[in-house]
């Protein structure tokens, strides 16, 4: 039976993740801490890496029990206290974009990737496995730094089981994850940041092609192809409903779908 194998947030958009064995619902139905951060320029414009490929290159070291980041990028490293030394780290960020870059913080909801589907993202181990097929000169956790799903599912039995997650357009598909209800919205459509080395920044240039028709040909028959309206798509988007705030997702939760 399929269940969460592990969790996983980004506190700094564009970031490194965090491992967890465990996380709490906010009150906006994001995971706690998830996109907490975010960095902007001063136009207010995100900086993220669709934007600022460089930004892959910093690396980010997070020690949850004291909620401290180490940032390392070409030989500079700094240790911050996440929420007390803001000014600091933001100075880190403009001394590497050689331009003014500033933080902003928002507890209860982050800043995801879909506004209006806020939700954890899930794919499936099995699925990266399936993709390890058509790229093989990468690995599991190079997939994973480029799809940066929030929970990845264990025990499914086929590739892309998780595209059972949602259902037509405008149609809600109510699941549990352990105690926790969730609703699958659609299949992710994915930007240029799974093209790049996720440790450089730097382009593959066939990938997104050789994704897309890939996905396509292996588009499994209970996916709703409605949803499909082009194939660059991995992960499903959720929405957590408000009766859920202030529950734990833990690893180990069995999906009930």
């Amino acid at each position: 039976m399929a269940f969460v194998q592990s969790i996983t947030i980004y506190p700094i958009k564009s970031l490194d993740g965090l491992n967890l064995k465990s996380c709490n619902i906010t009150e906006k139905g994001s995971l706690h801490m998830d996109r907490a951060w975010v960095l902007k320029n001063t136009e207010g414009r995100t900086v993220n890496a669709k934007k600022y490929p460089t930004i892959q290159k910093i690396r980010a070291y997070y020690d949850p029990k004291a909620w401290t980041v180490r940032l390392t990028v070409n030989g500079k490293e700094e240790t911050f206290t996440m929420g007390e030394e803001t000014q600091r780290m933001a100075q880190f960020f403009s001394d590497y974009f050689t331009e003014t870059i500033l933080l902003e913080n928002d507890m209860s909801r982050g800043f995801p990737d879909d506004d209006e589907n806020n939700g954890p993202t899930i794919v499936s181990t099995r699925t990266y496995e399936e993709l390890l097929q058509w790229f093989p000169h990468l690995d599991l956790d190079n997939l994973r730094l480029r799809f940066r799903a929030n929970i990845e599912l264990g025990d499914c039995p086929e590739p892309f089981w998780e595209d059972r997650l949602f259902a037509q357009p405008g149609v809600n598909r109510r699941f549990t994850l352990g105690d926790v209800e969730v609703i699958g919205k659609n299949p992710c459509p994915r930007c240029a940041v799974p093209t790049r080395n996720p440790l450089s920044g730097e382009r593959e240039q066939d990938f997104m092609h050789q994704f897309t028709k890939k996905r396509q040909e292996k588009l499994p028959s209970f996916a709703p192809e409605a949803q499909f309206d082009h194939y660059y798509r991995l992960c499903v988007n959720t929405l957590i409903p408000d009766t859920e705030v202030g529950k734990e997702l833990r690893v180990g939760d069995l999906v009930d779908a």
